[in-house]
């Protein structure tokens, strides 16, 4: 079992200061744009500044282009190009239509537990799954 909090700022300005303390704690960052409105997914490199600059570097972090039910402004390969420039887990995704959210999550989840030390008494198995057990 795994506990996630998400704090969602919805990219604020406002909440920037707010942001740069959240990060110095967590563990993962969704970082989302809407492929429907092309100044969200603009302001991303400006938020993955800011991440590297006030997080720890073993942060984890998914990139999600988010309404693909709506007509587009951004397309899947530009997502995609920014994702394998900075090396980050790219998706898209409807949380209207529940498309891709599931997969996102367990992709961001795992990639943070791969990162971080198990509880002591518990390993991971070959599925990144956390078992109690000996971790001598």
């Amino acid at each position: 079992m795994v506990k996630v909090k998400i704090w969602d700022t919805a990219g604020q300005e406002n909440f920037k200061s707010m942001t740069r303390n959240f990060y110095r704690t967590s563990n993962g960052v969704v970082l989302v744009y809407d492929v429907s409105n092309k100044s969200t997914f603009e302001k991303i490199q400006e938020w993955i500044q800011s991440i590297y600059d006030n997080s720890d570097e073993k942060i984890k972090i998914v990139l999600v282009g988010n309404k693909i039910d709506l007509p587009r402004e951004v397309t899947t390969e530009e997502g995609r190009k920014l994702g394998e420039y900075y090396k980050i887990p790219f998706f898209e995704t409807s949380a209207k239509e529940n498309i891709g959210i599931k997969e996102m999550m367990r992709k961001l989840i795992t990639n943070v537990l791969e990162g971080s030390k198990p509880p002591q008494g518990f390993t991971l198995d070959q599925n990144q799954n956390v078992r109690k057990g000996c971790a001598c």
